[in-house]
């Protein structure tokens, strides 16, 4: 598979270290994890790199979609603008949360519209989910 030469000894070493507790969950069971946490171990890395306070991993991008709308407190009623040209992952994250997805014409780059975005403002939108493909 193409990248696989990419992983090395440390690489394998920590995938191994999380399969030898057999605990593949990040939350929950204590006990058997024997003290291995390595989600914790990266979120911390990457709040030490880019220099924010928080960072949480989540198993796919439409998890990371939704669970940024959520704390952006995006729910019920609110409207989020974004392209009509998008992948499902980012509809179904609106719609997961609650809010209405207000989908707008691209342009000749393939991406939002500004004049588009600005023409489908209300009072009701919450957020602009810009989506590159």
């Amino acid at each position: 598979m193409p990248g696989f030469e990419l992983f090395g000894a440390e690489e394998r070493k920590e995938v191994n270290d999380v399969l030898e507790t057999g605990i593949l969950m990040r939350y929950g069971f204590d006990g058997p994890r024997k003290g291995i946490w390595k989600a914790q171990e990266l979120e911390k890395a990457i709040t030490e790199v880019f220099g924010c306070t928080h960072a949480h991993l989540t198993s796919s991008g439409t998890a990371a979609l939704t669970t940024a709308m959520s704390a952006l407190n995006i729910g019920a009623g609110d409207e989020v603008i974004m392209p009509s040209f998008t992948f499902v992952a980012s509809f179904e994250a609106v719609l997961s949360v609650g809010a209405v997805p207000i989908l707008v014409d691209v342009d000749e780059t393939l991406t939002l519209s500004p004049a588009a975005v600005r023409a489908a403002i209300t009072p009701k939108t919450k957020c602009v989910m810009p989506v590159h493909m």
